[in-house]
């Protein structure tokens, strides 16, 4: 599972630092929750909106997976997020302790949530 979980992360990536936004939009669940470091919190429809006027524009994103718990019907992904996005046109650097949680269809995933909390070196 975690190798399949590090695949979509990656896939999530680059799909929002490439502006392929209706190609992130497809492998989200229709009930995403994306609560930001900020503690903004979007929907799928929100967020999209966002994306797509260029509120948040990624410039790059990595997660660091500590742990992938396998429950019966979603996969929680623990690690820490690195990111560099311009948010409303100003440079943001994100290093949070991150939780992603993936809901299980019949054959595949869906991205359902994302949780940050900024860390501190």
């Amino acid at each position: 599972m975690k190798d399949q979980i590090k695949k979509l992360e990656k896939q999530r990536f680059n799909h929002l630092i490439n502006k392929e936004y209706e190609q992130f939009a497809a492998m989200c669940d229709p009930d995403l929750r994306y609560v930001h470091s900020s503690g903004a919190i979007d929907n799928l429809s929100s967020y999209m909106e966002k994306l797509n006027s260029g509120y948040y524009d990624y410039q790059e994103m990595d997660l660091d997976i500590a742990k992938v718990i396998d429950m019966q019907d979603c996969v929680l992904v623990i690690g820490d997020f690195y990111a560099k996005v311009l948010v409303d046109g100003q440079l943001v650097t994100l290093q949070n302790r991150a939780l992603s949680i993936w809901k299980k269809y019949s054959d595949h995933l869906k991205f359902l949530m994302y949780q940050g909390t900024p860390f501190n070196d």
